[in-house]
């Protein structure tokens, strides 16, 4: 719904079509059905949002008009199999659809990293890059409310997020543990939809075996108010996804001055562009949370970097960017 905002604040009319739809949102039957008023026409612009396979994507190709592909990445489907084995198929078959990605007239991408794992199936120094977010979002207009805290308040380790299995929540737990064994008194509170019983089950039972449950809450969605004064309280961010397309929450933290501790090689490392600290393994996870607990100056730092580069991110979402790439020659 961002890119439908932004067009309309661009002056463009936009709709948005979808297979699950609520509020301003039309079923997609209403855009495959071409003969009816109000339909696609060739003056148009179709933005197709891809993610996974897709069984319409045909159909959208064929629609008259200039089409475009915003493309989120496709997770791996071995980070699936034991948990969502279903998705895992999915995802496996959208590979087989890549070849139909080169037929939009634009590809966008919404990270480089996301962007090279086309490479195997098409050119890709076209594609379009573009963050997923926009300064409209309502994190982006909230003044942090952070607070001096006791010296013997727990360290708070937020991670924020879908609690699902490719987002590696257990390995958060396996942190929470490691840095507790060192002498920190830390807490891990876990900010996220849980779609799936199993996966959730097998968490709580982890954090049970390691004898930290009592130290981590499954906090469920959490409304605006709510997921700001978690940032607000947090020490850190958490980001130990071993896939993103972008990761949202890296940014968010960064602009609130929330230090970010990221996964190398992902997506949300690329988000956080040195302005977060990178991890390549547990251990270092671990060692870089109690040198932010210990380091109060090194924490003023990162929070200091991080808003430099949420900043400069924010500046390549403006409505003028994104009408650049609408209104590209084919």
């Amino acid at each position: 719904m961002s890119f439908v905002r932004g067009a309309r604040r661009l002056g463009h009319e936009a709709r948005a079509f979808a297979q699950r739809f609520a509020g301003d949102v039309s079923p997609i039957d209403h855009l495959l059905s071409t003969d009816k008023p109000g339909a696609i026409t060739a003056d148009d612009t179709l933005l197709v949002s891809y993610s996974i396979h897709d069984p319409l994507l045909e159909q959208l190709l064929a629609l008259p008009g200039r089409k475009l592909c915003y493309f989120h990445g496709v997770t791996s489907p071995q980070l699936l199999r034991e948990f969502e084995p279903i998705t895992a198929d999915l995802c496996e078959r959208s590979f087989e659809q890549f070849f139909l990605l080169k037929k939009f007239d634009l590809l966008i991408a919404n990270s480089h990293v996301t962007a090279q794992t086309l490479k195997p199936y098409m050119p890709i120094d076209d594609v379009r890059v573009l963050p997923p977010v926009s300064a409209d979002m309502a994190v982006f207009s909230h003044l942090p409310h952070r607070h001096e805290k006791s010296p013997d308040a727990p360290f708070e380790i937020l991670v924020v997020g879908r609690v699902v299995p490719h987002k590696c929540i257990e390995d958060a737990i396996e942190v929470l543990a490691q840095v507790r064994k060192r002498g920190v008194n830390a807490r891990l509170s876990i900010v996220g939809s849980a779609p799936n019983g199993t996966y959730s089950v097998f968490l709580v039972e982890r954090a049970r075996a390691l004898g930290i449950d009592s130290r981590v809450e499954f906090r469920g969605m959490l409304d605006d108010a709510s997921l700001f004064r978690a940032f607000d309280s947090a020490d850190a961010l958490l980001s130990v996804s071993q896939h993103e397309g972008f990761c949202v929450p890296v940014l968010e933290a960064m602009h609130l001055g929330v230090p970010a501790l990221v996964r190398a090689g992902t997506a949300a490392s690329e988000v956080g562009a040195g302005a977060a600290l990178d991890f390549a393994t547990l251990d270092a996870a671990s060692d870089a949370l109690c040198d932010l607990q210990a380091n109060p100056l090194r924490v003023a730092s990162l929070a200091e970097a991080g808003r430099r580069r949420a900043a400069d991110l924010l500046a390549h979402t403006r409505d003028e960017v994104f009408g650049a790439i609408l209104m590209a020659p084919r």
